[in-house]
């Protein structure tokens, strides 16, 4: 009777964790972007970017790119033992963003329940942001303590950057070295 009973628990407990999984959207390296972090990301963007929702298979190909970015920079930052700025800061920044693109509180709530978000996911997007800025400004500023991203032509040639590159384009072509070297594999069927 016992082993009867923990049988029926089972079988009504598992029914209600079968909506939790997740499917995987990309590798990448060993860490995986699953579908709902992908979803977060084009309603966030979207939000942020006051632009309609799009939840198209190309704008959630365009979002994973960026995630995929985003883990590799994590991976970086990881390396540099990059710290980010504190999480009090997210709530700055998005009374900034509220005050600057909403006339009301109220209204910002409706805006973020209309893209299916949540105030605390928006906030974590924000920080995130604010880490990124700083560290590639850390990382990828010409001149700056960290050595310039080379590309395998300037380094066979035994050139240095030239000087008048941005911050933005250190970075990219990090990303197209990061990316080459890692390996990342989207899911056909995440995208469909």
């Amino acid at each position: 009777m016992p082993l009867l009973r923990f049988a029926s628990v089972v079988f009504l407990v598992f029914p209600a964790f079968a909506g939790v999984a997740d499917r995987v959207a990309v590798i990448v390296g060993n860490q995986v972007i699953t579908v709902s972090e992908v979803d977060e990301e084009v309603r966030v963007t979207a939000f942020e970017n006051q632009e309609p929702l799009s939840l198209s298979s190309e704008a959630q190909r365009a979002a994973a790119d960026r995630l995929v970015d985003q883990q590799l920079l994590r991976g970086e930052m990881a390396l540099n033992s990059f710290q980010a700025p504190p999480a009090t800061d997210a709530d700055a920044l998005a009374r900034n963003f509220r005050e600057q693109h909403f006339p009301s509180a109220a209204a910002f709530q409706n805006a973020l329940v209309k893209y299916g978000i949540t105030e605390g996911q928006f906030k974590q997007h924000l920080l995130w942001q604010e880490t990124l800025v700083r560290f590639t400004d850390f990382r990828f500023r010409p001149g700056g303590t960290n050595p310039p991203v080379q590309t395998a032509s300037r380094l066979r040639a035994g050139a240095a950057a030239p000087p008048e590159e941005t911050v933005d384009q250190q970075m990219e072509t990090w990303l197209r070295q990061a990316r080459a070297q890692t390996r990342v594999q989207f899911k056909k069927e995440a995208f469909q």
